[in-house]
This record gives structure tokens, sequence and C-alpha cells, in this order.
């Protein structure tokens, strides 16, 4: 048994869509790529507009080689949203912890 690679994309059991595989180095190129779209003005209120996740998808792939569709990208960023959400409470609102 040798170490799970953690930089490939795996197919479904269908041999349909291709599962997002995500290492930290992928998350932080990510977060970047938004960050920068955000600063372009392209997340009018939470998420991005449409001109925003077509930027995000081109330069991801660009950046990283992977053909990770907006549905793909959107799923990761609501679950990065949902941990810092979890992170931050547990930070700032729990008693005992800073």
């Amino acid at each position: 048994m040798g170490k799970k690679n953690t930089n490939s994309i795996t197919k479904n059991e269908e041999g349909g869509k291709s599962k997002a595989i995500w290492n930290d180095d992928l998350v932080a190129i990510y977060c970047e790529i938004c960050v920068k779209e955000a600063a372009k003005g392209n997340m009018p209120v939470t998420h991005f507009d449409k001109i925003g996740w077509v930027n995000v998808v081109k330069v991801f792939k660009e950046i990283t080689g992977r053909d990770y569709d907006k549905k793909q990208l959107k799923n990761k960023c609501d679950s990065l949203k949902t941990d810092w959400k979890l992170w931050s409470s547990l930070l700032h609102k729990e008693t005992g912890i800073g």
C-alpha cells in the first residue's frame, strides 16, 4: 500500500463527472483566486456573480491544470464557509476560549 495521491481526480462509479480532490495547496490557490475576484467587484453579496464564476473557473484551470466546473468550485466555497463559521464561532463565541 503506497501513499494516496491527493492530486488526482477520480471518476464516479457511473463513469460520469469527476470528483474534485482537494489538497492544501489547491485550497490556498483557490482562496487567493477568490479574494482577487471579490476585490474586482464580482462578488456583490455572498456569492460570485456570473462573470466572477467564469473568471474563477478559468483562472483556477490555468494555474492548476484542473478542469473543475462551477458546481465543484461552488461546493468547495460553501464547504470552506461552513468550516470558517464553525471555527469563528468556537474562537469568538464560546466561553473559556481566548
